[in-house]
């Protein structure tokens, strides 16, 4: 118990401030007691009680608090965030901040984007009987997804769920889930 409050009266030396609190309320707490044992009228004291006065100083902190201040956000109803998005990462720009989120590499950006491009127009509900989303996922892939948690098509129309299952289908596959005649990667 001695080692505690030594400990104790070490850290909060420390701090004046602490330090202040934490005497008052050994103090609140001393005199609570001292209070309590005079209470009770019934109970016969043969020795008499001695006091001891005792002076504790107490320092002051004073706190300057700097005055609030109101900020106005600007009027953003007019920003069209999908024109903006496109304008700074490319045709499927919207989905790039959670293309990354989700795992994607920001060097693999480019063909990733190209591949929503090319298969759904980035759009997220789109479906050709098979293959669904931006990625169009196709549905041999019903089983790995329910491996996942999620099912085919529904899940698939999420764009965070299309763009997390692209990108494990792509770990293991690489780009060749998404081949198509032509020109693959024109720039």
């Amino acid at each position: 118990m001695e080692f505690r409050f030594k400990h104790i009266v070490n850290y909060v030396k420390k701090d004046k401030l602490t330090l202040s609190l934490f005497v008052f309320f050994i103090v609140l707490i001393v005199v609570a007691l001292l209070s309590s044992c005079g209470s009770n009228t019934t109970a016969q004291v043969d020795t008499p009680i001695t006091t001891t006065q005792v002076t504790i100083p107490v320092t002051t902190t004073e706190v300057t608090v700097p005055p609030t201040t109101t900020t106005t956000l600007p009027d953003l109803s007019g920003v069209d965030f999908v024109e903006l998005a496109r304008s700074a990462y490319g045709v499927c720009g919207e989905y790039h901040d959670l293309a990354i989120k989700v795992g994607w590499p920001e060097e693999e950006w480019p063909r990733l984007q190209q591949v929503m491009w090319r298969e759904s127009r980035c759009t997220t509900e789109a479906w050709n009987g098979a293959d669904a989303g931006l990625t169009q996922i196709n549905q041999i892939h019903s089983q790995w997804l329910s491996d996942m948690g999620w099912s085919h098509p529904n899940d698939m129309f999420n764009p965070e769920y299309n763009l997390t299952f692209a990108l494990r289908l792509w770990e293991t596959s690489g780009w060749k889930p998404w081949r198509f005649s032509g020109t693959t990667w024109s720039n």
